[in-house]
Protein backbone atom coordinates (compact mmCIF):
# COMPACT_ATOMS: atom_id res chain seq x y z
CA UNK A 1 0.00 0.00 0.00
CA UNK A 2 2.80 2.41 0.88
CA UNK A 3 4.53 1.59 -2.39
CA UNK A 4 1.50 2.70 -4.41
CA UNK A 5 1.28 5.89 -2.34
CA UNK A 6 4.96 6.66 -3.01
CA UNK A 7 4.51 5.84 -6.70
CA UNK A 8 1.62 8.33 -6.92
CA UNK A 9 3.46 10.90 -4.81
CA UNK A 10 6.54 10.89 -7.03
CA UNK A 11 4.26 11.45 -9.99
CA UNK A 12 2.06 14.19 -8.48
CA UNK A 13 4.13 15.76 -5.65
CA UNK A 14 0.89 16.08 -3.64
CA UNK A 15 0.39 14.03 -0.47
CA UNK A 16 -3.40 14.26 -0.24
CA UNK A 17 -3.89 13.65 -3.94
CA UNK A 18 -1.56 10.65 -3.74
CA UNK A 19 -3.60 9.20 -0.89
CA UNK A 20 -6.77 9.67 -2.95
CA UNK A 21 -5.19 8.08 -6.01
CA UNK A 22 -3.95 5.17 -3.92
CA UNK A 23 -7.44 4.59 -2.54
CA UNK A 24 -8.96 4.82 -6.02
CA UNK A 25 -6.39 2.31 -7.24
CA UNK A 26 -7.37 -0.27 -4.67
CA UNK A 27 -11.09 0.39 -5.13
CA UNK A 28 -10.78 -0.11 -8.89
CA UNK A 29 -8.71 -3.26 -8.36
CA UNK A 30 -11.25 -4.63 -5.90
CA UNK A 31 -14.16 -3.84 -8.24
CA UNK A 32 -12.37 -5.50 -11.16
CA UNK A 33 -11.68 -8.66 -9.16
CA UNK A 34 -15.17 -8.65 -7.63
CA UNK A 35 -16.65 -8.65 -11.14
CA UNK A 36 -15.00 -12.02 -11.66
CA UNK A 37 -12.03 -10.94 -13.76
CA UNK A 38 -8.74 -12.75 -13.29
CA UNK A 39 -5.35 -11.10 -13.05
CA UNK A 40 -2.10 -13.00 -13.64
CA UNK A 41 0.25 -10.46 -12.09
CA UNK A 42 -1.58 -8.49 -9.40
CA UNK A 43 1.33 -6.15 -8.61
CA UNK A 44 1.70 -5.12 -12.27
CA UNK A 45 -2.07 -4.70 -12.55
CA UNK A 46 -2.20 -2.42 -9.51
CA UNK A 47 0.67 -0.27 -10.79
CA UNK A 48 -1.02 -0.04 -14.18
CA UNK A 49 -4.24 1.23 -12.58
CA UNK A 50 -2.30 3.73 -10.45
CA UNK A 51 -0.39 4.94 -13.50
CA UNK A 52 -3.60 5.38 -15.47
CA UNK A 53 -5.19 7.34 -12.63
CA UNK A 54 -2.16 9.65 -12.51
CA UNK A 55 -2.37 10.16 -16.27
CA UNK A 56 -6.06 11.02 -15.96
CA UNK A 57 -5.24 13.50 -13.20
CA UNK A 58 -2.54 15.18 -15.32
CA UNK A 59 -4.98 15.53 -18.19
CA UNK A 60 -7.31 17.48 -15.90
CA UNK A 61 -4.63 19.45 -14.10
CA UNK A 62 -3.78 22.97 -15.09
CA UNK A 63 -0.27 24.31 -14.77
CA UNK A 64 0.32 26.12 -11.48
CA UNK A 65 1.69 29.63 -11.89
CA UNK A 66 4.51 31.27 -9.98
CA UNK A 67 1.98 33.61 -8.38
CA UNK A 68 0.16 30.62 -6.94
CA UNK A 69 3.41 29.30 -5.51
CA UNK A 70 4.13 32.68 -3.89
CA UNK A 71 0.64 32.74 -2.36
CA UNK A 72 1.29 29.30 -0.86
CA UNK A 73 4.37 30.63 0.89
CA UNK A 74 7.12 29.29 -1.38
CA UNK A 75 10.10 31.59 -0.95
CA UNK A 76 13.21 30.56 -2.91
CA UNK A 77 15.29 33.23 -1.13
CA UNK A 78 14.65 31.84 2.37
CA UNK A 79 17.93 30.53 3.75
CA UNK A 80 16.31 28.23 6.27
CA UNK A 81 17.82 24.74 5.97
CA UNK A 82 14.42 23.04 5.76
CA UNK A 83 13.45 25.29 2.86
CA UNK A 84 16.75 24.43 1.18
CA UNK A 85 16.07 20.70 1.55
CA UNK A 86 12.54 21.19 0.23
CA UNK A 87 13.90 23.09 -2.77
CA UNK A 88 16.47 20.37 -3.44
CA UNK A 89 13.81 17.68 -3.25
CA UNK A 90 11.59 19.64 -5.62
CA UNK A 91 14.53 20.08 -7.99
CA UNK A 92 15.23 16.36 -7.95
CA UNK A 93 11.58 15.48 -8.53
CA UNK A 94 11.31 17.99 -11.37
CA UNK A 95 14.40 16.40 -12.89
CA UNK A 96 12.64 13.03 -12.74
CA UNK A 97 9.64 14.62 -14.44
CA UNK A 98 11.80 15.37 -17.47
CA UNK A 99 12.30 11.67 -18.09
CA UNK A 100 9.94 9.57 -20.15
CA UNK A 101 7.28 8.01 -17.89
CA UNK A 102 8.75 4.53 -18.39
CA UNK A 103 12.21 5.69 -17.29
CA UNK A 104 10.78 7.56 -14.31
CA UNK A 105 8.84 4.49 -13.20
CA UNK A 106 11.93 2.29 -13.43
CA UNK A 107 14.02 4.69 -11.35
CA UNK A 108 11.30 5.05 -8.71
CA UNK A 109 10.73 1.32 -8.48
CA UNK A 110 14.46 0.53 -8.31
CA UNK A 111 15.84 3.32 -6.14
CA UNK A 112 12.86 4.58 -4.14
CA UNK A 113 10.80 1.44 -3.73
CA UNK A 114 13.94 -0.76 -3.67
CA UNK A 115 12.52 -3.39 -5.98
CA UNK A 116 15.06 -5.74 -7.49
CA UNK A 117 15.40 -5.93 -11.28
CA UNK A 118 13.76 -9.37 -11.04
CA UNK A 119 10.73 -7.98 -9.21
CA UNK A 120 10.40 -5.20 -11.78
CA UNK A 121 10.80 -7.71 -14.61
CA UNK A 122 8.02 -9.81 -13.10
CA UNK A 123 5.75 -6.76 -12.80
CA UNK A 124 6.38 -5.73 -16.41
CA UNK A 125 6.53 -9.30 -17.71
CA UNK A 126 9.95 -8.76 -19.27
CA UNK A 127 13.35 -10.41 -18.94
CA UNK A 128 15.59 -9.42 -16.03
CA UNK A 129 18.46 -8.50 -18.36
CA UNK A 130 16.16 -6.23 -20.36
CA UNK A 131 15.06 -4.45 -17.18
CA UNK A 132 18.65 -4.08 -15.95
CA UNK A 133 19.66 -2.46 -19.24
CA UNK A 134 16.61 -0.20 -19.19
CA UNK A 135 17.36 0.90 -15.61
CA UNK A 136 20.98 1.63 -16.52
CA UNK A 137 19.92 3.70 -19.54
CA UNK A 138 17.30 5.57 -17.50
CA UNK A 139 19.92 6.46 -14.90
CA UNK A 140 22.26 7.69 -17.64
CA UNK A 141 19.50 9.88 -19.07
CA UNK A 142 18.76 11.27 -15.60
CA UNK A 143 22.46 12.03 -15.05
CA UNK A 144 22.51 13.92 -18.33
CA UNK A 145 19.46 15.96 -17.28
CA UNK A 146 21.03 16.74 -13.91
CA UNK A 147 24.30 17.84 -15.49
CA UNK A 148 22.48 20.13 -17.91
CA UNK A 149 20.62 21.85 -15.08
CA UNK A 150 21.91 24.08 -12.37
CA UNK A 151 20.45 23.97 -8.91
Amino acid sequence: MEAIFRFCYFKTHDKELSQDLMQQTFLKTWAYLKDGHEVENLKAFIYKIAGNLVIDWYRKKKEQSLEDLAEQGFDPVDENMETQRYAEAEWAMKSLDKLEPEDKDLIIWRYVESYTPKEIADMLEQKVNTISVRIHRAVERLKKILHEQEF
